[in-house]
């Protein structure tokens, strides 16, 4: 037992030592190092995308850094606990372009920075031989609560927190539309695994597997890396 303390004192100040030097671990082994969305998710994503949540300037700095474009846009207060805080007007992640720009949190557009640059564009090089260059959707904010009933909790949709992602447009002009190819050969293929590798960039996913309600896009909702509820 004793000598187990004197090691892990021996550690500990050798440790202290070091950062009070200026020694810093490489980012990807800093939890507390910036969130750089261009760089190979690390073990600390999880935590390093709660952070952006917490530092607004921090998270635009992360977005200005991968090449998004966006606008950053004033809170708004709406009514029944609608609006948003933190957000940004999104017209692209750095490689593909939104088809029309929307409004959505920003950790969310990180996240989906994270998916595009990550997930999207090697599986479509994979799948394909060509990038995606636009994303279709169809909104991101909407006052509103989960499916519409009034008596439902307030959904995502509600805070800037969540966007339905309907296609995805390659380089030649080929739509890749979840509606009509979920179940369809190689579009079928690059879309499940989309929805699978894309898991962990967001706090839920949901596709037409879930249900009825989600046969014709892909639901993805802020809170990645912290063990994404994806069906």
């Amino acid at each position: 037992m004793r000598v187990t303390l004197l090691l892990l004192l021996l550690v500990a100040a050798v440790c202290l030592g070091l950062w009070t030097s200026g020694w810093r671990p490489p980012d990807r082994y800093n939890p507390w190092a910036p969130l750089d969305l261009r760089a190979v998710p690390d073990l600390f994503l999880g935590y390093k995308l709660h952070r952006l949540g917490e530092d607004p300037p921090r998270c635009r700095a992360a977005l200005a850094q991968a090449g998004a474009r966006f606008v950053p846009l004033p809170d708004h207060v709406g009514n029944d606990g609608c609006g948003w805080h933190d957000a940004v007007q999104l017209s692209g992640t750095g490689f593909a372009q939104l088809t029309h720009a929307t409004t959505v949190s920003c950790p969310l557009a990180a996240s989906l920075v994270l998916l595009d640059r990550h997930v999207v564009q090697p599986l479509a090089h994979t799948s394909f031989d060509q990038p995606v260059r636009k994303i279709d959707h169809v909104g991101s904010y909407a006052c509103r609560h989960v499916y519409g009933e009034r008596d439902a909790a307030l959904s995502a949709h509600a805070t800037a927190d969540a966007i339905d992602v309907t296609a995805f447009q390659l380089a030649n002009g080929q739509q890749i539309r979840i509606r009509s190819d979920w179940s369809r050969g190689q579009p079928g293929v690059f879309l499940h695994r989309l929805e699978d590798q894309g898991c962990r960039y967001f706090g839920i996913v949901l596709g037409p597997d879930y249900n009825a309600a989600h046969q014709t896009h892909f639901h993805l909702q802020a809170g990645g890396g912290i063990g994404g509820w994806c069906r």
